[in-house]
């Protein structure tokens, strides 16, 4: 994918990777951060299309593979396909049904009908042609396989009590849409960009995060606003010193609000 805010980079990091941990190390604390905090919700998500053992899956943009790894147990006699444009946050695949593939959902294919299920974190709402990759990424379900959309969706920082994290938070994604064509409001349309696939069985669901006193998403959220705080200074969007109150505010056990809400939708391919 584009360097995005997701399990893939982080905000002030190019796609060269300087952020990426070595296999050795491990995923980067912001990646873990991120991780722990969302893991949880998709495994359940996934939990409920009943994977089958003999599943050909697919994740877009699987960071650092924690779920394609959770699909290769679950599907032990099919095969699981992790993708990214970065692999070094990957690792080795480690099992013999999980191939790693450096794969561009926005110029790269896959055969129509090769996988069961579809799994994409935090991935479509950072790309500017979300909408003609996701009709190809639909070609790509076998009859009756399953697509499931996870994204971020900005909503409750809109509404945030504390005036320096708002809008701290509301600069830096005004920035970050401008440059990237990341758009946050997009996950509201949930599930209607599955219904105009032509998919069947919709489904929605949400999930909402907290930030401050070192919670996961806060982990995350400080590493983004410190990222992007330079260039939210230059473009005179917040003060050297409203970025970092801002920052701080993620690490002050003190200090609680909502985070990103996480927007998810699935949808079957017609048998």
């Amino acid at each position: 994918m584009t360097a995005e805010l997701t399990d893939h980079e982080t905000p002030d990091q190019s796609e060269s990777g300087d952020a990426a941990a070595s296999p050795d190390q491990g995923p980067p604390a912001w990646l873990a951060a991120l991780r722990a905090e969302l893991d949880p919700h998709s495994k359940r998500r996934l939990e409920a299309l009943e994977p089958k053992p003999d599943w050909r899956c697919l994740e877009i943009g699987a960071g650092s593979g924690s779920i394609a790894r959770w699909l290769a147990e679950r599907c032990p006699s099919g095969k699981v396909v992790a993708t990214d444009i970065e692999l070094s946050s990957l690792g080795e695949a480690g099992v013999p049904n999980l191939e790693i593939v450096r794969h561009d959902v926005t110029t790269d294919d896959f055969p129509e009908g090769s996988f069961d299920l579809i799994y994409a974190r935090y991935v479509f709402s950072h790309l500017r042609s979300r909408e003609s990759d996701l009709a190809r990424v639909a070609s790509w379900l076998a009859p009756g396989g399953w697509l499931l959309l996870e994204e971020p969706a900005k909503f409750p920082i809109e509404s945030a009590r504390d005036a320096a994290y708002r809008e701290v938070s509301l600069a830096t994604l005004e920035i970050y849409k401008e440059q990237v064509g990341t758009d946050l409001d997009w996950p509201r349309s949930f599930p209607a960009p599955l219904v105009e696939l032509g998919l069947e069985d919709i489904g929605m669901d949400g999930s909402l995060s907290v930030v401050g006193g070192n919670r996961a998403m806060g982990l995350f959220w400080g590493e983004a606003i410190k990222g992007w705080g330079p260039t939210v200074v230059a473009a005179g969007k917040a003060t050297e010193e409203q970025i970092e109150q801002a920052a701080g505010r993620m690490y002050q056990d003190d200090f609680w609000d909502l985070g990103l809400a996480t927007a998810a939708a699935w949808g079957r391919r017609p048998a």
